[in-house]
């Protein structure tokens, strides 16, 4: 019942007043203007609501679109093979398309700071961050971009988010991932 209110909090609050409307012009409470002017003001911001509600959910689509393509495009079969082998020496290039996942991470971070990209969907995103900071080589070249502060800032607040250390900064040589 809950999860239904939420969803449908706009079209309740609308049809509650469109209710105490219609009720204060039968008591005549309110005159024929004032009712009609009430009316069309109560549905030009319903109206208007929705249709903001569905612009931004035809822009979190393309978002969601948009990242997950440049990721499993570009992204994926690096990281994987990184995963596996986390004595890979990086090419240049290679570096680079790290340096560029970081900043897609940062991007969609940047997103869901602006309320554009649902919690349910950054919080997978997130763990996925996470996981793929474990990667040595990832790890590595995110504590070199991070180093400096105006480093840290060129993530858009990812690095806040996902917690300073976020078990990257430390020293961890010793460690196997």
């Amino acid at each position: 019942m809950i999860k239904f209110i939420k969803l449908n909090i706009e079209s309740i609050i609308a049809i509650i007043l469109f209710s105490i409307i219609i009720l204060l012009k039968s008591n005549s409470i309110i005159d024929e203007r004032l009712f009609l002017g009430l009316l069309g003001a109560v549905a030009t911001l319903y109206f208007g609501i929705v249709k903001f509600k569905i612009e931004n959910d035809k822009l979190f689509k393309e978002l969601f679109k948009e990242f997950n393509d440049k990721y499993d495009s570009r992204f994926n079969d690096l990281i994987n093979e990184l995963r596996n082998d986390n004595e890979k020496k990086l090419s240049l290039e290679e570096r680079n398309l790290i340096i560029d996942y970081l900043n897609l991470c940062s991007e969609e971070y940047l997103w869901k700071s602006k309320n554009r990209i649902p919690n349910i969907v950054w919080n997978a995103w997130k763990a996925g961050i996470k996981e793929n900071l474990k990667v040595k080589q990832v790890k590595e070249i995110y504590n070199r971009e991070i180093a400096t502060k105006n480093g840290e800032i060129s993530f858009y607040g990812l690095v806040k988010e996902l917690g300073k250390t976020s078990n990257c900064k430390k020293d961890n040589k010793n460690q196997n991932h």
